[in-house]
């Protein structure tokens, strides 16, 4: 019984360690969490208004109706008292109509408006009468089949008025948190087949033809001024020519610096730019060739990329590729990234492989010194460079696995016996969530001892093992490649554009029939933001998706409803801004900003309404990949992308503008200030923090279990969230509903060293149970007060949170679905996605019931492909991600709610909230979170915390992969080997 059910079990042991790696729960902090959560909980819920009350009580007439269990006589009684209940908030109601026409009068608001409202008023009337008329057949209905014409009657009238669905329904295939899926393509061998990437960029194809010409004999265009110039990759920034002047802007010191400090990530295509591969200290070949053409053209020297097929002993790629003993992994790993690679084989065995790659030429001031008396402008050779290849040195981190054992046998006996396992029923509960926590504290402490007492001195490379370049210096260019070229292909100043990865947005409306409610209506027309961008353009910065009113009169709307400025000049307080807007009074339009400033404007959407906003991921070797979230109108979104590394530069440079921005709110200085500028950068901060400490875990994780795992262009999205209560399918009024973490695109490139897939499986499985618990983690630990512990919500947490209310935790495939499915008590949407998930041939964790945390009902459950370990973490609504609840920062969240609706303008607004003392809560919260992770360097640059004395955060991490290794290295019992395995993936997510 416990084999069949060990899976069940290690899916909660699995979230009870990734909840607890998040940073914020330990054992010594528990009983003071315990004495908060009384505080918390005193925290009352607010009333619900009449309005919120009346959009709930029709929702509910449309459950009775589609009840078929009930009888007939049931169903009448309990709508007839829907519908008394409806009468009743009907005359609240009407009075908040005749509040809000006042006030729009009162504030000689345009006749648009009050146009508006008066359209909304008769819409509300036409469709309550006849609500109430449907409901008055059925109840006067003298038989069974004429209260069943009535039921339908209304069921129709209600379908028809009801607000489109905002579920998007999970691609069972495409799971978030995946491996790209491989096109292997060989390396071509034909110069013209190279040439073509170039003809379907007609600037290249110039430059091209122009270097033809001079190889040909003619000294025509040999040099061009597109050899210097900037291009989408190649910018001249401060930081590129500050360190080309700091290398003399000598070309052999410039080639050595970026050969021997930029390690080689094995992907296709141009990412990441010539900054932000210096800032990362990583790049693939585009990349780094990227980088030296920048210092090169920085230091006047003609530069440009060649492209061709190379040849290297599968020793070096072996070595390159990331320190690996089984060749066929190796090679598997460069072509997973998109290279096009071809091993070679003599007498049965790989000796070599082919691939494509791309190199630099530098005109040189070559004869005689081989450039190493350069003269600017004086060159006479163009000499190849290849800085991307070369060769490292990997030595052992500390046996500590061996010298520390650990008695997984017992550990594992003592979880079973105090586990619920219901054989019959087929569920798990009750696994000790404190056994868990207290044995990797012990073990924590056990490894502290041991380091502490043997190896005093050390770092985390001493611990993990090194990876260091193997330096090559010389006094001048070598002027030759490194390998056999097979084949020069194409040369070009610039990447074309079919070499490029790139970012598209896409914000539409929801194809919703307005006429249905407005006859008058316009023919709707696509004016949807659109708009498309390479990712070295995007590189670092900020991109931002919020909504600004739609036109001045919409300003005003919303103007009306804020609080005017005191005759006696006191200052405005908190209380005194509105708790909700009337959204069918508001027309806002969507704008994408990319580090603040506004590059993409969308058709204007009723406030509340809903949005379509597609990102698609472009890649030169694998396509397209798209994500498609449905959005309130009214949302403010950062979008925190992750090229394959944070860096410790892109966090303290956000820090450095949080202060900026916080110091100018202390002195009421609003010139240059920007509403992006305070909540745009909020959030992207949280984006981005989220991907730096993800990075880090996973790095680790990587490097205990002997993997090589590389982050290909991801995404993150934390924003705020709307409460949009409806009338008859459109929005009455919005108000603000939290912040969430929505985790939808994280990409990695994972391969064991030795080849084996099953360990490859158990990171990835690994790195997704991190995923899901630093999306509630991370926004708590920035959000958190010494006085108010924040609290947020995840898949996994909300897995531990169900074991330890006592509520079945299941796991469910194409064996039992049948059987288990009809036990789930949860949303009709849910069950559809895990029904489809199994159906796909994925395995899904659920509780049967929802929870209730704080005021948020429902469910995490995750979705795992068993072939390859990829994952869906998901929260009720087919989020993928977490939710930090309006109730724990509620006056925080709703004022920057209010102050993103109301648009640049009014930024006097910001002032009154930073000196009420909640925007300082807020500024408070992210610049110390912040600086624990500027502070703590293992957290954002993995080159660095080599040799950065090792921590009690970086042993807690550790800890955990060691314990989860010798559990599986201990264990032999058959009984308990899926048991063991999948507790073992999880724990050493804890890295």
């Amino acid at each position: 019984m416990f084999r069949k059910y060990s899976r069940q079990i290690s899916a909660v042991v699995l979230c009870f360690f990734t909840w607890t790696s998040g940073g914020v729960f330990s054992i010594a902090n528990a009983a003071q969490i315990e004495a908060k959560k009384a505080k918390l909980q005193q925290v009352e819920k607010k009333p619900e208004g009449s309005e919120e009350r009346f959009a709930k009580a029709t929702e509910e007439v449309e459950d009775i109706l589609g009840d078929k269990k009930e009888d007939l006589q049931t169903k009448k009684g309990r709508l007839r008292t829907k519908k008394a209940e409806i009468e009743a908030l009907d005359v609240e109601v009407r009075k908040q109509f005749a509040e809000t026409e006042k006030k729009l009068k009162d504030a000689k608001l345009p006749p648009e408006i009050l146009e508006r409202h008066r359209k909304f008023v008769k819409h509300y009337d036409d469709n309550l009468a006849e609500l109430k008329g449907n409901l008055d057949i059925i109840e006067k209905a003298k038989d069974k089949a004429e209260a069943d014409t009535g039921m339908e009657k209304a069921h129709q009238h209600l379908e028809k008025t009801k607000a489109p669905s905002r579920h998007q329904k999970l691609d069972p295939n495409n799971l978030p948190h995946r491996q790209p899926k491989v096109i292997k393509r060989e390396p071509r061998m034909k110069k013209e087949e190279f040439e073509k990437d170039l003809k379907k960029d007609k600037h290249a194809w110039k430059n091209q033809m122009r270097i033809m010409l001079a190889s040909a004999g003619s000294t025509a265009g040999l040099l061009t001024p597109d050899d210097l110039a900037e291009t989408i990759e190649v910018q001249l920034t401060p930081e590129i020519r500050a360190k080309a002047l700091e290398l003399g802007n000598n070309p052999v010191k410039i080639y050595e610096w970026v050969r021997n400090n930029i390690e080689f990530v094995p992907t296709w295509g141009s990412i990441q730019g010539a900054q932000m591969t210096m800032q990362t200290k990583q790049g693939n070949a585009f990349d780094t060739s990227s980088l030296l053409i920048a210092l090169l053209r920085t230091a006047g020297i003609h530069a440009r990329y060649v492209t061709g097929t190379v040849e290297l002993p599968i020793e070096k790629i072996m070595n390159w590729a990331g320190g690996f003993s089984d060749p066929m992994a190796a090679l598997d790993f460069m072509s997973s990234g998109g290279i096009p690679t071809k091993g070679l084989v003599a007498n049965g065995k790989i000796v070599a492989a082919r691939f494509e790659h791309v190199w630099v030429e530098a005109f040189i001031d070559y004869i005689p010194s081989r450039g190493a008396k350069h003269k600017q402008g004086q060159g006479d050779t163009w000499i190849r460079l290849d800085p991307s290849y070369k060769q490292y040195n990997y030595s052992q981190g500390i046996d500590i696995k061996t010298a520390v054992p650990f008695d997984a046998q017992s550990f594992l006996t003592q979880i079973q016996s105090g586990a619920t396992i219901n054989e019959t029923q087929g569920y798990v509960t009750g696994v000790n969530s404190l056994l868990v926590q207290q044995t990797m504290q012990d073990y924590q402490t056990r490894v502290q001892n041991y380091i502490q007492q043997n190896y005093p001195n050390a770092t985390v490379g001493d611990v993990l093992g090194k990876k260091e370049i193997v330096k090559k210096e010389y006094p001048y260019l070598l002027g030759t490649l490194p390998y056999r070229t097979a084949v020069k292909g194409a040369t070009f100043a610039a990447v074309p554009d079919t070499l490029r990865h790139k970012l598209s947005f896409y914000v539409k409306k929801e194809t919703v029939d307005i006429t249905a409610y407005d006859p008058d209506a316009p023919l709707p027309t696509d004016t949807s933001l659109n708009i498309s961008k390479n990712l070295a353009e995007l590189a670092g910065k900020k991109i931002t998706l919020s909504y600004s009113p739609a036109t001045p009169q919409d300003e005003a709307v919303i103007n009306s409803f804020l609080p005017t400025p005191h005759a006696d000049g006191s200052p405005i307080q908190p209380s005194e801004l509105p708790s909700q807007l009337p959204a069918y009074l508001i027309n806002v339009k969507p704008e994408l900003r990319i580090d603040g400033q506004v590059v993409a404007t969308g058709a204007p959407v009723g406030l509340g309404g809903t949005n379509i906003f597609t990102i698609t991921f472009s890649d030169p070797s694998y396509g397209a990949s798209q994500i498609t979230n449905y959005i309130d109108a009214g949302v403010y979104q950062a979008i925190g992308l992750n090229l394959g590394r944070i860096s410790q530069e892109q966090l303290t440079a956000l820090k450095s503008k949080l202060e900026t921005t916080k110091t100018k709110l202390q002195n009421s200085d609003f010139s240059g200030m920007m509403k992006d500028d305070l909540v745009g950068d909020l959030l992207y901060t949280t984006a981005l923090a989220y991907h730096a400490e993800l990075g880090t875990m996973n790095y680790i994780t990587a490097r205990t279990m002997n993997v090589n795992a590389i982050t290909v262009p991801s995404e993150t999205i934390f924003a705020t969230k709307l409460r949009v209560a409806m009338f008859f399918g459109i929005p009455r009024f919005v108000s603000t509903g939290g912040l969430n973490m929505d985790a939808d695109y994280l990409m990695q490139v994972v391969k064991a060293k030795d080849g084996n897939n099953d360990t490859a499986k158990q990171y990835m499985l690994s790195s997704g149970m991190t995923s899901s618990a630093l999306e509630h983690s991370v926004p708590e630990q920035l959000f958190s007060t010494p006085e108010n512990q924040a609290q947020a919500i995840s898949t996994v947490k909300a897995l531990k949170i169900a074991n330890d209310q006592g509520i079945p935790i299941y796991t469910i495939n194409q064996q039992n679905v049948s059987a288990l499915m009809p036990q789930l008590q949860l949303d009709q949407q849910t069950k559809e996605d895990i029904s489809n998930a199994v159906n796909a041939g994925k395995v899904v964790t659920v509780s049967k019931t929802n929870i209730n945390f704080n005021g948020w009902v429902g469910c995490g459950y995750i979705i795992t492909n068993p072939e390859t370990c990829a994952g869906a973490y998901m929260i009720n609504g087919a989020m993928n991600g977490g939710l930090l609840q309006r109730a724990m920062v509620a006056e925080l969240m709703h004022y920057l709610a209010i102050a993103a609706a109301a648009g640049d303008s009014g930024l006097e607004m910001y002032s009154v909230l930073y000196s009420s003392g909640e925007l300082q809560k807020g500024f408070y919260c992210v610049l110390v979170g912040i600086s624990k992770y500027e502070a703590n360097k293992i957290v954002v640059d993995k080159l660095d915390t080599l040799w950065v004395r090792v921590s009690t955060e970086f042993l807690k991490k550790l800890s955990f992969a060691l314990l989860g290794m010798q559990m599986k290295d201990y264990t032999t019992s058959k009984d308990l080997n899926n048991f063991v395995e999948t507790i073992v993936n999880v724990i050493e997510e804890l890295v």
